[in-house]
């Protein structure tokens, strides 16, 4: 049984309807994180629960939850961690396939290097030039953090 027929099983069995995930990406690193878990006969979100599915070839205990989100981390078409910037929003559908899980991805992509404003990751370097007249103000601040005895 491959993984995402296992996972489709047991989200099935526990009744969860849809799970939604978003997703954020840019630079060299992305986020998933878990938004809402709905439950059959219950619209109220819920936590994922925290069971073990199985274990690995090296004897690591693998839980629900890193599973899912592994699985919803590679379901975007197109690198949406890295450079590209991905964001949006990712379902898990048990109930629409009986045999594994239906994911739908409403994914967006920045335009290269277009990750909000530039301007706050720019370096402005505020220190005077050596010889530079620090003035009063700069000499007082100094004295009192201890960097220039009184």
């Amino acid at each position: 049984m491959e993984m995402a027929e296992r996972l489709g099983a047991i989200l099935r069995a526990l009744q969860i309807t849809e799970i939604e995930y978003s997703l954020s990406g840019g630079g060299d690193s992305g986020e998933t994180t878990l938004e809402r878990v709905t439950y059959s006969g219950d619209p109220l979100a819920h936590d994922l629960p925290d069971i073990p599915i199985f274990i690995s070839d090296r004897g690591e205990i693998r839980h629900l939850p890193e599973l899912l989100e592994n699985i919803v981390a590679d379901a975007p078409e197109g690198d949406w961690v890295n450079n590209e910037g991905g964001y949006g929003t990712v379902y898990i559908r048990p109930f629409e396939d009986e045999e594994g899980l239906t994911i739908e991805c409403d994914i967006s992509y920045r335009e290269d290097g277009d990750y909000g404003d530039d301007d706050e990751d720019e370096f402005v370097d505020d220190d005077p030039i050596d010889g530079e007249d620090d003035g009063p103000l700069a000499l007082a601040v100094e004295v009192l953090v201890g960097e220039v005895a009184p």
